[in-house]
């Protein structure tokens, strides 16, 4: 049997809603009609969450940008060497700020001593850490520290005393290229040297740049900063120490040079002058590195390294 119009009617029509019928409401949990929400007030409860999350990114930056500022009587040090070996130092750090996404995994040493030693350790937004570097190969870490204090002449020359060795040391005359500060820092500490000498004025300061160039050296080597050099160099003398310059000019070869096994003391001119006049007339010796080549001489850095293990080759000669 065919059904009936009207009955088909009130099929077809079932569970629609008429445009003159009000609109459903739900009723919640405890039998209360809820309204539906219109459009805008959904975009404004949306719009208020979304200003809720850029607050607290605010808020995090914010405290990311104030962990990154070393503060009064603070600075920053920036590479993992560096950082791992100013821990192992015990040099005073407040805490290690790591730029996000850095691998954990190759900085295990430097978690452990940083849980050892209780320093904090936080996480923020890379560009920061690359907004406050100084050396180009952060590597992801930065650290804040005291700085380095250097110690009077005095004081440096009484630490090799209660050694076996005579004393050795390295003097600085206008190095002003802290990445070669750094790496005469690491041939010295390297070579065994008992401290660096460096001049108030006219020298590179012990900067985060140092610091890395020196790969960490810089935490184990003692530094001496005197008022001047020269006066510095017939204190050395009146110790009973020979102070021995480099000088491209002199007549002695630094490999005919027999004074290795004397407390000794290699002075190493700036990069682009050398020696100062007084200075070079301060010095018991002034010795050159042969050369075959075409060039006339040797970055600063290199030729400090070489005189330095000069001298520890022939306090240590092979068996």
């Amino acid at each position: 049997m065919a059904p009936h119009p009207l009955d088909g009617g009130r099929q077809e029509g079932r569970g629609r809603r008429r445009r003159d019928q009000p609109p459903r409401r739900e009723r919640d949990g405890g039998g209360e009609v809820r309204r539906p929400q219109a459009p805008s007030e959904k975009r404004r409860a949306s719009s208020g969450a979304r200003q809720a999350k850029q607050s607290r990114r605010r808020t995090q930056l914010d405290a990311a940008r104030e962990a990154v500022r070393p503060g009064q009587g603070r600075t920053l040090i920036e590479g993992r060497r560096p950082i791992v070996e100013a821990l192992r130092a015990g040099r005073p750090m407040d805490r290690i700020l790591l730029a996000s996404g850095a691998g954990r995994a190759a900085l295990g040493d430097l978690l452990d001593l940083a849980q050892r030693r209780g320093v904090e350790v936080q996480t923020v937004p890379r560009s920061l850490i690359d907004a406050e570097a100084r050396s180009g190969a952060h590597q992801g870490v930065l650290a804040v520290v005291a700085p380095i204090q250097p110690i009077g002449l005095t004081e440096l020359l009484a630490a090799p005393l209660a050694g076996r060795e005579p004393p050795f040391f390295l003097a600085l005359d206008g190095i002003e290229d802290p990445h070669n500060l750094g790496a005469l820092a690491r041939s010295a500490e390297a070579a065994g040297c008992h401290g660096l000498i460096v001049p108030r004025h006219r020298s590179a300061p012990l900067s985060a740049v140092a610091i890395k160039s020196s790969a960490g050296a810089l935490e184990h080597l003692p530094v001496a900063e005197v008022p001047n050099l020269a006066r510095a160099i017939e204190q050395l003398q009146a110790s009973g120490i020979w102070t021995i310059g480099l000088d491209g000019t002199a007549d002695t070869s630094l490999f005919t040079l027999s004074l290795a096994d004397e407390p000794v003391c290699i002075v190493v001119g700036s990069e682009g002058t050398g020696l100062h006049r007084l200075v070079r007339d301060s010095c018991d010796a002034l010795v050159h590195i042969p050369m075959s080549g075409q060039i006339e001489s040797l970055n600063a850095s290199v030729a400090g390294a070489l005189a330095l293990f000069e001298v520890h080759r022939r306090r240590h000669p092979p068996p």
